[in-house]
């Protein structure tokens, strides 16, 4: 008996922030920088600099904050759900390298859960697997009905608003 595999590959989620929320950034990292370092010189007695070297590293910090791509602070990688007769697998790829993020045996699965983000398969209670990891396919995927009618043999799909 051959046993049928199936994986699905997870999109990359592009995310950027609208040029005015950027400048915002811009604007809330410099002064809050600004306001820092003349609060800490007001304390402890040193002699203020000229507010154009003053301004020098809020400027530099605001626009590296506001500018720079999302994808340098919160890295996103790609991935996969591979599932198979009696298991499901998350694999998360990430700078060339390819992580088992988690494997839920069929028969462990407590709970399958949809909101409008997508499915939620836990091996746990809510709060455990929170904290210790469950297995989430994005709505967005291509193959998302195909999956969610998977699992929905297995187990009952709670749907959250």
């Amino acid at each position: 008996m051959e046993t049928a595999i199936h994986q699905y590959q997870i999109p990359i989620r592009e995310s950027s922030l609208s040029w005015g929320k950027k400048v915002a950034l811009f604007f809330a990292v410099g002064c809050f920088m600004f306001s820092f370092r003349w609060i800490i010189e007001s304390f402890l007695y040193w002699k203020h600099q000229p507010i154009l070297e003053a301004l020098i590293l809020p400027v530099v910090l605001g626009f590296s904050f506001a500018f720079r791509p999302l994808r340098h602070w919160f890295p996103q990688g790609g991935g996969s759900v591979i599932i198979g007769d009696d298991f499901i697998e998350s694999r998360i790829e990430y700078n060339g390298f390819t992580f088992k993020k988690r494997i839920i045996r069929r028969e462990r699965i407590k709970s399958i859960s949809e909101n409008k983000r997508g499915l939620c398969v836990m091996d746990r209670g809510k709060f455990a697997a929170r904290m210790l990891g469950f297995i989430f396919i994005p709505a967005a995927m291509p193959e998302y009905q195909e999956i969610r009618s998977e699992l929905s043999r297995w187990a009952p799909v709670k749907v959250k608003s």
